[in-house]
């Protein structure tokens, strides 16, 4: 562009420069005025040049900075790519209608919560992910099975905390090791015995081949250090192990897994707040005792009771330095758990059957019955699928949790009001309102106290309902 240019100024300087010697050949005046023209013109050329220069150094420093937005566009989409965002929140009203041993008390509560988490996975590399994933957590962070803040607690701020923290390594497709705050290892079933919220904290490893799958995971529940008393800074931990097939033939899936859990330093450990103050006769020093709950059971504080219906006694322990009558957990908890989950299709609606069963071949004999009250039940179905909008899915099921046969801890929060010795029905609904927004319907209709243990006024069986209408929203 710029030789064309220059080019064409050239030839227009002479064309102008040449006429005008021609007309100023015979006077010495006029051929230095001629001559003065030239040099003119010839100084506007250069700034031609000039010009053309700088329009070529310019468009040059365009490209080049075109060249330079080009990879940072690159560069940012390859770093956003590393990161996967999520998150959903939860608006829920809620009734419970509880029976309880002492008619007086009989009540219901209505009452509204939300639930929220946002959360990032992360990509290290092409082995290694790290996932954060932040939620709201419940009053006081006091249960590691609820997510849920309640609201009109005077408008006050809601708490939030990490709910997964945790990272993945897969150098193989068939291989994971986990590390940190996670999700549940182990697959379940839609039964209660295990609350879908809770996140274990500590070490896992999975691994599926074909429709094998198996995995492995040593947790931590309390972390104790007692100084001075070493029986007493044993820490409460526990092992898991299972083994499983999956399969799909068809539009059939099944699904069946054996798993082994072994909870250590629960046995023996205080579950009930309770402070004695003692009077000696006669005079002398008063004395108080108190008994605090466990970091094992809960949140570990509070006045409450967090046996959660496990078997307790009244007593001294038999561990190291832990010699005051206090309200203890009675059994250890090693148990066994089966499960068997068929997916398939009726027409063309998904149906999922599942069934339940697990054993607690560590728990002692209840005092009040003579009797193990060791295992659980579940079994249920699911109609249809809410997944995309306009869809719906129904479902159903039964299931006991007798006193000592799932570990309190664990159990669901809703069901039963979050206690073993229950049992009883979970109705369920599910319609889609528009993408990621979808209706959910929950009605506990549960029975407590059903293991014939006697309660403070020989009822049994008492009724306990909860129903749930939530909205969910995914983001």
């Amino acid at each position: 562009m710029n030789k064309a240019f220059i080019a064409g100024a050239a030839a227009l300087t002479l064309g102008v420069a040449t006429p005008l010697l021609a007309q100023t050949a015979g006077s010495p005046a006029d051929l230095a005025a001629a001559q003065a023209q030239i040099e003119a013109l010839k100084q506007q050329l250069e700034r031609l040049e000039a010009t053309v220069d700088y329009l070529k150094a310019n468009a040059s420093a365009q490209h080049k900075d075109a060249a330079v937005q080009s990879a940072d566009v690159a560069t940012l989409k390859a770093a956003s790519d590393k990161y996967t965002w999520s998150g959903d929140f939860r608006f829920r009203h809620e009734m419970v209608d509880t029976a309880a041993d002492n008619l007086s008390d009989d009540h219901t509560r209505q009452r509204d919560r939300i639930r929220v988490r946002f959360g990032v996975l992360a990509k290290v590399n092409d082995t290694v992910n790290v996932k954060l994933q932040l939620s709201t957590v419940g009053e006081g962070n006091q249960s590691p099975r609820s997510t849920n803040q309640t609201l009109g607690t005077t408008w006050d701020r809601k708490s939030i905390g990490f709910d997964l923290a945790y990272m993945d390594w897969h150098p193989d497709p068939m291989f994971d090791l986990i590390l940190g705050k996670m999700p549940q290892p182990w697959v379940t079933t839609q039964s209660y015995f295990w609350d879908k919220d809770l996140t274990p904290e500590g070490a896992a490893v999975k691994f599926t081949r074909g429709p094998l799958f198996a995995n492995a995971s040593y947790t931590t529940l309390a972390e104790r250090n007692v100084t001075g008393n070493e029986g007493a800074s044993t820490d409460a931990t526990m092992a898991e192990v299972q083994l499983g097939w999956k399969a799909t033939f068809g539009v059939n899936t099944l699904t069946a897994a054996a798993s082994y859990n072994s909870i250590n330093g629960v046995q023996d450990q205080i579950v009930k707040y309770s402070s004695t103050t003692i009077a000696p006769p006669g005079g002398g020093p008063v004395t108080t005792t108190t008994c605090t709950i466990d970091g094992a059971f809960g949140g570990g504080v509070g006045t409450g009771d967090n046996s959660f219906g496990n078997t307790t006694y009244t007593g001294p322990a038999s561990q190291v330095g832990s010699s005051t009558d206090c309200t203890r957990l009675l059994s250890d908890f090693d148990f066994w758990s089966v499960l068997l989950q068929w997916d398939t299709k009726v027409g063309r609606f998904p149906l999922t059957l599942f069934a339940d069963y697990m054993k607690n071949t560590s728990a002692e004999i209840n005092p009040k019955v003579n009797k193990k009250l060791d295992d659980g039940t579940a079994f249920g179905i699911i109609f249809n699928k809410a997944s995309a909008p306009h869809s719906w899915e129904l479902g159903a099921q039964w299931e006991q949790n007798k006193k000592d046969g799932v570990f309190g801890q664990f159990v669901d929060s809703d069901f039963g009001g979050g206690s073993t010795d229950a049992n009883g029905w979970a109705l369920k609904g599910a319609y889609v309102l528009a993408t990621n927004w979808t209706f959910n319907f929950t009605a506990f209709l549960n029975k407590l106290n059903n293991d014939g243990v006697p309660s403070t006024d020989s009822k049994h069986d008492l009724d306990y309902k909860r129903y749930q209408l939530d909205l969910n929203y995914r983001y």
